[in-house]
């Protein structure tokens, strides 16, 4: 074979229309539910097979799911129709987009300059309005049924009526060559008209506030050729989770089968534009299994989405572009038979910079700012100030983690040698993709003989089946408190049956974060035992969690126990299993039974479960602890204040024996004496009081600037500070004084409190500046830096230069007659100092 086709870089392949990956990008993501933490337990892998179709290419149900709670299917069958309506949805606001250049053209055919002919027109759009029309009566009607809430509601006639009237398909599919030749040829020799086609609009909902999105006539167009394949998977995904004796029952069978019946009569005749793939070997196409990894790239680490087809690996990167959300682009891809598995040993080899993990240190450290961010966010949900700041620095922090969390390599070797190094932190998921390519490679791949308009066609098809819309990141759901499993899941396990010689056995836990697992914990192992049993009772903090991993291990060598305890490379994977985290069952405090089968054994455990609420900082596992280096809104609220204790304890201190002190706030303190203060604060010890009039008071004031110079973000706020830097040079006095108030009044209420605070004890310390020699230009200028620390963050200017302008904007509010809600202060000076 060729080594050209043996890896196949393809950067022109995209999943146009353009498909946003962040969290700014929300109306494109949820393509199935208006709500992520929903459609997440949906597209979940639990209870559901990887492989979509059966060899036939026809989609099956499989057999009727046999849930353990009837209640759990008919709720899983509501999930599944909330995700056809939202398909539904955005299938029709497709089709209306592309049916909005059509009237113009139309009307334009009778005028002197016509884009195009009548004869163009019908054979470009044909049929595209009664499809248009198709659609909005089943989506009318769809949504009338299920408007009661009711999940015993009978819908199966109206997806036999749709199903009943695809012949209006049957024509649009076999019009689709032509339709696309004739829009191609058009544009080539038409200026007017390949604008049009290469700048259509995404026409958003009219409660969105989104931009409309920019793709392509031609990924318009193939948008119906895809529906058909994504209203059958629904179809039998419904049926799946519809209970035997249900009413809907036979009608929704009929209708996959006459929808499957559909699909082979239409793949026998459609060219490979259509979006289906050739009938030129014995297996049809289709994707098998899919997710978000880090593939390490020329030394780097960079998130990439993979797709597996029965033929094709595909690797995505995200790309944008000036003016436009994100797109998703196939950056390479490589047929199964050119693939060869590496072992541990051969990646360390071939690459052994993969294998470097990032420090725990950091990790742990960028774990900290996670929920110091996620705390922030709940607290200023009542104030709604700066949410979307903290949403970015929360969106930053996971993106950072995502990217530099992940250790366990999975190596493919294509037959031209080239090495590709995909890093994971699940050993579930590493195995799972391991498996099921060895699965896939099993079946006897034919030689890959694909045109490029096939791969093309194919890529498009997986995209579309994808389970994985968007990266699994906090940012990128809303959750609200009480229905959110954050807290401690306490399991014990009790034993596992089903071997049948002794070995050395343990269990390793695994949980996710809103889609994005990892290690937990693991039990101690057991040496040489057939009937394992540990009862040991392990905790594990959830954090948004949807799933529970369960791994049994073999352990081929007791002595070597790795320090971070994952077996890879060394120990043998026995079982695996994933089970979901039910919250209403989890709700119930007492122990709670299971028996969970793993590929031939099964595990007797108990767990229980106590949430914890962000409100709850006291006993909120992970909750920052201290006082210096942790964001002020976590801290006031933890102290029921509007100013943080340390800054009005140390200001008061000062102002009582600090007033006339020559060099205040400029002359330092003792080290060691301001680092024992600095531990009294952290600690809330008893002795701080003590220590603050002991201390010299040079060191008190020093306490005070270390805790501003501490804080995680400026007190001005990162966001704000470029603007306050922006505004300082304004040469027109009034418009710069209201530019500058203004920016005031958009600090975070904690924020805004502490500033105003200080300021007014900063003027009234320059009322001696006869004896303390601080006039306010020196204490703008001592406290300048730390108040508005730039962080580089929208800010060119050299070192200098900006600490010139750090003092101007402190100056200029110290300067001012009147400071704003002046009559604030003696509210906050009334308050309780008591701690």
């Amino acid at each position: 074979m060729d080594k050209q086709k043996s890896l196949t870089r393809a950067p022109e392949l995209s999943n146009e229309p353009v498909v946003g990956v962040d969290d700014e990008d929300a109306d494109d993501d949820q393509v199935f539910t208006q709500d992520p933490a929903l459609d997440s337990v949906v597209r979940s892998h639990a209870g559901y097979p990887d492989r979509l179709s059966n060899s036939s290419g026809n989609f099956s149900p499989v057999s009727p799911a046999t849930p353990d709670d009837p209640e759990k299917q008919l709720q899983r069958r509501k999930m599944v129709l909330c995700k056809v309506l939202e398909n539904e949805r955005v299938y029709i606001t497709e089709l209306d987009s592309l049916l909005l250049p059509m009237r113009p053209l139309k009307a334009a055919v009778y005028t002197s300059q016509p884009v195009l002919t009548n004869q163009e027109i019908q054979t470009i759009f044909f049929k595209v309005p009664e499809l248009n029309e198709l659609h909005k009566d089943f989506f009318g009607k769809l949504q009338a049924r299920l408007e009661g809430g009711d999940t015993l509601q009978s819908v199966g006639d109206i997806f036999q009526q749709l199903v009943s009237q695809f012949g209006v398909y049957r024509a649009f599919v076999s019009n689709y060559p032509t339709a696309v030749e004739t829009a191609e040829k058009c544009a080539q020799s038409k200026e007017q008209f390949k604008m049009i086609a290469q700048e259509m609009r995404l026409k958003p909902s009219k409660e969105s506030k989104e931009t409309p999105v920019t793709t392509t006539l031609e990924a318009l167009l193939l948008k119906p050729v895809n529906h058909i394949t994504r209203v059958t998977l629904l179809i039998g995904e419904l049926l799946r989770n519809t209970p035997s004796d249900h009413t809907d029952y036979p009608a929704l069978e009929k209708a996959l089968n006459d929808s499957n019946s559909f699909l082979s009569a239409t793949k026998q005749t459609i060219d490979h534009k259509t979006g289906f793939r050739e009938s030129t070997t014995d297996e049809d196409q289709s994707l098998v299994k899919d997710g978000f990894v880090v593939e390490v790239s020329e030394g780097s680490r960079k998130l990439r989405h993979i797709l597996l087809s029965t033929g094709l690996l595909f690797c995505t990167k995200m790309k944008r572009l000036p003016g436009r959300q994100a797109v998703s682009k196939c950056d390479w891809y490589l047929p199964l038979e050119d693939i060869t598995l590496q072992s541990p040993s051969e990646i360390q080899l071939m690459a052994p910079s993969a294998l470097q993990a990032v420090a725990q240190k950091d990790i742990e450290e960028a774990k900290a700012r996670l929920m110091a961010t996620k705390i922030e966010i709940h607290l200023e949900k009542k104030h709604n100030k700066g949410i979307e700041r903290l949403r970015r620095k929360l969106s930053d922090i996971e993106t950072w983690l995502l990217l530099n969390s992940p250790s366990l390599p999975l190596g493919l070797q294509s037959r031209n040698g080239k090495s590709f190094i995909f890093l994971f932190s699940s050993d579930y998921e590493l195995h799972d993709w391991r498996e099921t390519i060895e699965q896939q490679k099993k079946k006897g791949l034919q030689p890959f003989s694909w045109s490029h308009h096939g791969v093309q066609s194919l890529f498009h098809l997986c995209y579309e089946q994808r389970t994985a819309r968007q990266q699994p990141l906090h940012s990128n759901a809303e959750e609200s408190d009480g229905s959110t499993l954050r807290g401690r899941l306490t399991i014990k396990i009790h034993s596992v049956s089903g071997f049948k010689e002794p070995l050395n056995v343990y269990c390793c836990l695994e949980a996710d974060c809103h889609g994005y697992f990892e290690k937990k914990v693991q039990t101690s192992v057991l040496i040489h035992c057939k009937n394992p049993q540990w009862e040991e009772e392990i905790d594990v903090e959830l954090d948004g969690a949807q799933f529970l991993r369960i791994l049994l291990w073999e352990q081929h060598n007791y002595r070597n126990t790795t320090e971070n305890g994952q077996g890879y490379g060394t120990d043998r994977l026995i079982a695996k299993a994933q089970i979901w985290l039910d919250p209403k069952s989890l709700q119930s405090k007492e122990w709670k039974g299971s028996l969970i089968g793993m590929k031939g054994h099964q595990l007797s455990c108990s767990m229980k479960y106590q949430h914890q609420s962000l409100s709850e900082l006291d006993q909120l596992t992970g909750a920052p602890q201290g006082t210096f280096g942790i964001p002020i809104s976590i801290v006031t609220y933890r102290e029921h204040s509007k100013i943080p204790q340390i800054v009005r304890r140390c200001v008061e201190e000062v102002e009582r024996r600090g007033m006339k002190e020559l060099g205040i706030y400029r002359v330092s303190g003792v080290a060691t004496e301001l680092q024992a203060l600095k531990a009294a604060f952290d600690t809330n010890s008893k002795d701080t009081a003590v220590l603050l009039k002991d201390s010299d008071i040079h060191v008190v004031a020093g306490t005070l600037k270390l805790y501003l110079r501490s804080l995680p973000e400026p007190l001005l706020t990162a966001e704000l500070v470029p603007l306050f830097f922006r505004n300082a040079g304004l040469e027109d006095s009034e418009a710069k004084d209201s530019q500058m108030t203004s920016l005031l009044h958009q600090l975070p209420q904690p924020n805004f409190n502490t500033l105003l605070y200080l300021l007014h004890h900063l003027k009234r310390v320059a009322q001696h500046e006869a004896l303390n020699k601080m006039t306010l230009h020196n204490l703008a200028t001592v406290f300048g830096p730390s108040l508005l620390r730039s962080e580089n963050k929208g800010v060119s200017m050299d070192i200098s230069h900006e600490v010139v302008v750090q003092v101007q904007v402190i100056f200029h509010f110290l300067s001012k007659d009147g400071l704003p809600l002046l009559e604030q202060r003696e509210a906050l000076d009334s308050e309780s100092t008591e701690t």
